[in-house]
C-alpha cells in the first residue's frame, strides 16, 4: 500500500502514483482516511513514518532519542533491537522531531546552542581553534590517577565520573557498559563501583537517550551523561525544547561527555564479519578503532585481528555517514585517544559545566597541556566531507531547525537510503485498532 505526497516546494502531485513522492510509510490508517474523505495532515507524523524514513530504512543509529522524547512512552526496543512500538502511538510527531535523521537538523541545533549561554556557558572558538573542533576552553592529555582495569586509553571518562559521584557533585550517571566485545547495554549507574565496572569502549549504540524515560530513584537529582555526539545533541534538543507534559530525566543531566566518534556497527553484523576473517569471536574480550583501524584482542591481550575500519562497511550503521560531528561539538567535556599519546585521553572542555566538573574530580585525573590538535581537525574536516558526501537533504546550519515528511521523502527517495516500508511488528497496533 502507498500513497503519495505534493512536491513540498511546488505543491505538484507526483505523476501516476509511482513518482518521487511515493509514501512507502502508508497504512491502513491512511486507507480509511482516504476512504472517509478526511485525510490526515501531510505533516502529522505517526511512529511508523519514523520508522520508514529512518529505522527500517537502514538510517538508524541507535541514540534512543525517538524513546526517549515519546511523551506516552509509547516506543521500546524491539527484538530486533531497533526503536518498536510497544503501544499505541498517539500522532504526536515527536519521535520525528527528535531524530538526528530525520525532523532534527542537528547542525542548525549546533548553531542554536553556540549562542544560548545556559548550554555554552559562554565558550567561544578561540582564533587558533579550527572550527571542524567546534568551542573549545581547554584542551588536555589526561590521565586517571588510579585508571581502572577495563578502562581504554588514559580511563579518563571512568575516571571522572566515578570522582564526580563519589564527590556528590552528581548522584548518577547513565553510561554503556559492555555486555560481550560486540554489545553493550545502557543504563544508569549511581556508585562510583557500578562505573568503574562498566569501563571500556563497546561500539555498540544501546540507545542510552532511552534510559532518560525511566523514573530516577529517590535522591537521584544531578546526572553525568556518556555518548556519542549524535546522543548528546538529541539530549540538547530534549533540554532546550522540553514539553511540559513529557515525564524525561533530560532536566536532570548537568555534565555531558561526548566521546570522539566517526561510526557505530551493528554488533550482530560485526561479530560475524570478525567471524568471516577467521577469529572464535567467544574468544574476543575487546574491540577497538584506533588510527583507522580495528583492533580485536583476547582476554589475554592477544591482538588476534588488525585491519583497516574500511573493511567493515557492511557492519557499520549507515546513518553515521551522515553524522557531521566527529568531537561531540555539543558536550560539555569531548573525549577520545586521537592526538594523545598511547595510554592517555585527549580533553576537549567546551563549557563552564565541563570545567568546573574537571575541578570537582580534583587529583582524580591528571592533566597536561595539549596545544596540538591538528589529527583532531583533520578527521572532523574529513567526517564533515563524508556527512556532505552522504546526507541526501545536505548540511546547512543555517537551514530551518525541523525538516518535513515531505522535504525529506523528497531528498531521499529514489536514493539508496529512500524510506522503506516497516514491517508489520514495527508497528502491528495500527492494525489491530483499526
Amino acid at each position: 500500500m502507498t500513497s503519495t505526497l505534493a512536491d513540498p516546494a511546488t505543491g505538484a502531485q507526483p505523476d501516476s502514483g509511482t513518482g518521487t513522492f511515493s509514501d512507502p510509510s502508508s497504512d491502513i490508517r491512511d486507507e480509511i482516511a482516504t476512504h472517509s474523505g478526511m485525510p490526515e495532515l501531510v505533516e502529522k507524523i505517526w511512529f511508523h513514518k519514523t520508522a520508514s524514513a529512518v529505522i527500517d530504512a537502514e538510517r538508524c543509529v541507535g541514540c534512543g532519542g525517538c524513546i526517549a522524547a515519546c511523551p506516552s512512552r509509547s516506543i521500546g526496543v524491539g527484538e530486533d533491537g531497533k526503536p518498536t512500538l510497544i503501544k499505541m502511538c498517539t500522532g504526536c510527531s515527536a519521535c520525528w522531531d527528535y531524530c538526528p535523521l530525520a525532523g532534527l537538523r542537528v547542525e542548525r541545533l549546533g548553531r542554536a546552542l553556540a549562542s544560548a549561554s545556559p548550554l555554552s556557558g559562554g565558550a567561544s572558538v578561540p582564533s587558533d581553534i579550527p572550527a571542524d573542533i567546534g568551542s573549545v576552553r581547554a584542551s588536555y592529555s589526561a590521565q586517571a590517577a588510579n585508571r581502572a582495569g577495563g578502562a581504554q586509553d588514559g580511563g579518563v571518562v571512568t575516571g571522572l565520573v566515578a570522582a564526580l559521584l563519589e564527590a556528590g557533585y552528581i548522584d548518577g550517571a547513565i553510561v554503556t557498559a559492555k555486555v560481550d566485545a560486540f554489545h553493550g547495554r545502557s543504563f544508569l549507574a549511581t556508585s562510583a563501583e557500578e562505573v568503574r565496572a562498566a569501563s571500556g569502549s563497546v561500539y555498540h549504540q544501546a540507545h542510552p537517550l532511552a534510559v532518560l524515560n525511566s523514573p530516577l530513584p529517590p535522591g537521584v537529582q544531578r546526572l553525568a551523561f556518556v555518548g556519542t555526539p549524535c546522543q548528546i545533541s538529541v539530549l540538547r534538543a530534549l533540554q532546550k525544547y522540553p514539553w511540559p507534559n513529557r515525564a524525561t530525566a533530560a532536566g536532570a543531566v548537568v555534565l555531558t561527555v561526548g566521546l570522539f566518534c566517526t561510526r557505530s556497527f551493528d554488533p550482530d553484523r560485526l561479530e560475524k564479519e570478525v567471524s568471516n576473517l577467521g577469529v572464535d569471536t567467544s574468544q574476543v574480550a575487546r574491540v577497538d578503532v584506533r588510527g583507522g583501524e580495528l583492533l580485536v584482542r583476547t582476554a589475554g591481550g592477544e591482538e588476534v585481528l588488525r585491519s583497516p575500519v574500511k573493511e567493515f562497511q557492511g557492519a557499520s550503521l549507515a546513518g553515521c555517514d551522515e553524522c557531521a560531528d566527529f568531537t561531540g561539538l555539543a558536550a560539555d567535556i569531548a573525549v577520545g585517544n586521537l592526538g594523545s599519546e598511547p595510554g592517555r585521553t585527549s580533553v576537549l572542555v567546551r563549557t563552564v559545566a565541563g570545567e568546573e566538573a574537571l575541578r570537582s574530580a580534583g587529583d582524580a585525573i591528571s592533566l597536561l597541556p595539549l596545544d596540538d590538535l591538528s589529527l583532531v581537525s583533520l578527521t572532523a574536516a574529513r567526517d564533515r566531507k563524508r556527512a556532505e558526501r552522504s546526507s541526501a537533504r545536505g548540511i546547512d546550519p543555517e537551514g530551518p531547525m525541523w525538516i518535513s515528511y515531505t522535504e525529506h521523502l523528497a531528498a531521499y527517495s529514489g536514493t539508496r537510503r529512500a524510506p522503506a516500508a516497516p514491517p508489520a511488528y514495527r508497528s502491528h497496533h495500527y492494525d489491530v485498532s483499526c
